[in-house]
């Protein structure tokens, strides 16, 4: 039988780790949430990467338009009323080209603000990826202190039971 001494001890013990054991798991409910933020970060910032890469395409689309229309203007040969359409529609595309060329300096811009974001999330994740391995580690090392607990009590009720034995069989 255990002492008083011992039982408070083991009690003692037993708080201890189910402390730890609840401190784990808050904190790995923490890093769920973390981790589900930040995926929903990831998927929000490859999102807004298609739109920027189909932005991109049109503004392709629409440049290639314009040279077509540049050639025209310089090789046509054309009455002066056609020259004179012909060119303002070449001004308009310019002014539209000029507008998309400052939507796509800002795009940039955020396109590297995005990259910036995702790199720090990748971060973020990495270390959120170590400190779930640091709570494995914890848990794993929890299951052997219990293990180890287990043991030791099998032992100690063997040595007991063989002291009984003795006591009773001189």
């Amino acid at each position: 039988m255990f002492s008083q001494d011992q039982m408070n001890r083991i009690i003692a013990v037993n708080e201890s780790l189910l402390a730890q054991l609840e401190d784990a798991n808050a904190m790995l409910f923490e890093r769920e949430k973390e981790i589900a933020t930040l995926k929903k970060s990831v998927a929000d910032a490859t999102e807004l990467r298609s739109k920027l890469e189909g932005q991109l395409n049109e503004i392709e689309s629409i440049q290639n338009r314009l040279g077509e229309k540049q050639q025209q203007v310089i090789g046509a040969e054309e009455r002066e009323l056609e020259l004179h359409q012909e060119l303002t529609e070449a001004a308009r595309l310019e002014q539209q080209y000029n507008d998309l060329g400052r939507q796509y300096a800002y795009l940039q811009t955020q396109y590297s603000d995005i990259e910036s974001q995702l790199a720090k999330l990748t971060e973020k994740s990495n270390q959120l990826q170590q400190i779930a391995g640091r709570v494995g580690e914890l848990e794993s090392h929890l299951d052997n202190t219990a293990m180890e607990r287990d043991e030791l009590k099998s032992k100690l009720a063997t040595l007991e039971s063989q002291k009984y034995l003795r006591e009773f069989n001189p």
